[in-house]
C-alpha cells in the first residue's frame, strides 16, 4: 500500500514539473534539434565526420595488421643468437616505448619524409604501426617467457612433433596470455590515431574540429566523435573476446574477458 501511495506521488510531481516547465522543455528541445541541424545536417558536415570515420578505421586496421606482423619479426630477432641483432631489437623497443607518439608522427612527417611527396595517411600508418609493434613484441616475449619449458619437453617425451607442440601445448597458452594484452594496446592504438589531424590527415578528430571552427559549437561534433570511437573500439574489443573464448572458455566464463 505504502508502495503505491510513493509511485502516485512521484507520478504526480512528475505531471506537475511537466506542466510547470512544458515551455522550457519544448525550448530546451528545439534548440538541441536546431544545434544538431547546425552542426551535423547543414552543409552537409555529417559527410566530414563520415570521411574522418573511414580515414580513421583505415589507419587503425592497417596499424593494427603491419605492427603486429612487424612486433613478431622484432620478438623473433630478439630471439636470435647474435647479440648485436638482440641489442638492436631491445633498443628498438626502448626507443618506441620511450618517445611519446606525437612527437614520433611530426618527425616522420617534418623530418624524415619532409622532403618526400608522401601520402600523410602512408606516414601514419607507417608511424602507428612501427609504434605499435615495439608493444605487441614485449607482449609475445612475455607470454612465450610464461610458458614452462618442461611442458615442451614433456610434450616432446610423449611423442609429440614440434608442430603439434607448438599447436597444442604452446600456442592456447601463449594466446590466452596475449589476447587480454593485446586487446588493450589495440583500443589504446585506436585512441592514439586521433593525432593524425596534426599532419592534415582528415580523421574523426580534424573534422570534429573543423565543424566546431565553423559552427561555433562543440557539443554534438565530440559528442558524435566519441561515440564512433568507443563502437569501434567495441566493436574490436568484442571480436578478440570471442578468440579468447574460443581459446579458454574456463577463464572467459569466470569473468576475465
Amino acid at each position: 500500500m505504502i508502495k503505491k501511495i510513493k509511485i502516485l506521488l512521484i507520478t504526480l510531481l512528475l505531471i506537475i514539473l511537466s506542466i510547470t516547465f512544458k515551455s522550457n522543455i519544448y525550448a530546451m528541445i528545439n534548440n538541441i534539434s536546431e544545434s544538431f541541424f547546425r552542426t551535423v545536417i547543414e552543409e552537409q558536415r555529417y559527410k566530414l565526420l563520415f570521411q574522418g570515420f573511414i580515414s580513421t578505421t583505415i589507419i587503425s586496421i592497417t596499424s593494427i595488421v603491419l605492427g603486429t606482423i612487424l612486433g613478431l619479426i622484432i620478438y623473433c630477432i630478439n630471439k636470435n643468437n647474435l647479440k648485436i641483432l638482440r641489442q638492436l631489437a631491445n633498443f628498438y623497443v626502448k626507443l618506441m616505448q620511450g618517445v611519446p607518439i606525437t612527437v614520433l608522427l611530426l618527425t616522420f612527417y617534418y623530418v624524415i619524409f619532409g622532403k618526400i611527396n608522401i601520402d600523410p595517411m602512408l606516414v601514419a600508418i607507417i608511424t602507428f604501426s612501427i609504434y605499435f609493434s615495439a608493444y605487441v613484441s614485449e607482449i609475445v616475449k612475455g607470454a612465450m617467457d610464461s610458458i614452462n619449458i618442461s611442458q615442451i619437453h614433456s610434450a616432446y617425451a610423449l611423442g609429440f612433433n614440434k608442430f603439434q607442440t607448438i599447436k597444442y601445448i604452446i600456442l592456447p597458452q601463449a594466446l590466452s596470455y596475449t589476447i587480454p594484452v593485446y586487446k588493450n594496446e589495440i583500443v589504446s592504438l585506436v585512441k592514439l590515431t586521433s593525432i593524425a589531424g596534426y599532419i592534415s590527415i582528415m580523421d574523426l578528430t580534424k573534422a570534429s574540429d573543423i565543424i566546431r571552427n565553423r559552427t561555433y559549437e562543440a557539443f554534438f561534433p565530440l559528442i558524435i566523435t566519441a561515440i564512433i570511437y568507443f563502437i569501434l573500439c567495441y566493436f574490436i574489443g568484442k571480436i578478440l573476446d570471442l578468440l579468447y573464448k574460443k581459446i579458454n572458455p574456463r577463464n572467459y566464463v569466470r569473468g576475465d574477458k
